[in-house]
């Protein structure tokens, strides 16, 4: 099995937001299993753990970027995770509460800078 994470960013009043799993020490990015037996791809995987575990809404979201998060902030393949961004279209159509129940929050990009700081940039894939 292979761990896919993803995150949803939004910007209100020139503030952007990440979408997080709650936790201590620091926050991770919301993951699902890749069952490669069950015929899944990492992105359907994703997309069925966002509409059936945290109860979004996929047509309004669309696909950013896609990154690789270094999970234990090592610098090797063995903790490379796929990481795929999604952009809000509407902000007000998201259920907070409904995020928060699962653990999910959205967390101010400055107060994020750890767990921003194990994501890989080079060699990012930009889809518009």
């Amino acid at each position: 099995m292979t761990l896919i994470a993803g995150t949803i960013i939004f910007t209100r009043d020139d503030q952007s937001f990440f979408m997080v799993k709650d936790g201590l020490p620091i926050s991770e990015f919301y993951t699902v299993r890749m069952h490669q037996h069950e015929d899944d791809t990492a992105l359907g995987a994703l997309l069925a753990g966002m509409k059936d575990q945290l109860g979004l809404n996929l047509d309004n979201l669309r696909l950013g970027e896609l990154a690789v998060w270094h999970r234990e902030g090592r610098d090797d393949s063995i903790d490379s995770t796929s990481l795929f961004t999604f952009e809000v279209i509407d902000d007000a159509l998201l259920n907070f509460d409904r995020l928060e129940a699962v653990g999910m929050e959205f967390v101010n990009a400055r107060d994020a800078v750890s767990l921003v700081k194990n994501v890989d940039m080079s060699g990012v894939i930009g889809l518009d």
